[in-house]
């Protein structure tokens, strides 16, 4: 009898300040994570460029987030977000937009990615005037690597 792959819901978590990240499933064409994040923390803006682009399904399983796109294909960079919750159903984020989301509450999260991870192919933008300015949030936790990627330029 053939055997298949399984999701692995044991897999380590690779944890920090932040929360933890599990990969429960990588192949070369697709990615499923789960993370949790503690209030307060922003992940992101993270996209992958060509030859590797991912389209993205997220969701919410627990807690509560500001969910956050922009188009890179969009020369104003206009950046825009939205509430979800659990009660949401799966989001799809394209290829072109890059990605990222505010925990306003303790929250467990899944996405899938169509397409491979690609570090080499992987970009990062800090919005923290965005954060601040727009949503009014002073006290953000990011990791290191997306405090030192470039503010992105936008017309918000």
């Amino acid at each position: 009898m053939a055997r298949f792959p399984s999701v692995q819901d044991d897999a380590p978590r690779r944890a920090d300040n932040r929360g933890w990240l599990q990969v429960l499933y990588e192949s070369e064409h697709m990615v499923l994570k789960r993370s949790f994040s503690k209030a307060g923390v922003f992940r992101g803006l993270h996209v992958q460029i060509a030859p590797s682009l991912q389209t993205k399904l997220i969701r919410v399983v627990s807690g509560r987030i500001i969910d956050v796109i922009v188009s890179l294909d969009d020369p104003a960079r206009v950046i825009h977000h939205q509430e979800l919750t659990a009660a949401n159903d799966w989001v799809r984020i394209d290829a072109h937009y890059a990605h990222g989301f505010y925990a306003v509450e303790d929250t467990l999260f899944e996405y899938v990615c169509d397409g491979g991870y690609d570090e080499a192919n992987e970009q990062a933008f800090a919005i923290n005037a965005y954060l601040a300015d727009v949503l009014g949030l002073s006290e953000v936790i990011v990791s290191d690597k997306d405090r030192a990627s470039p503010e992105l330029k936008s017309s918000t």
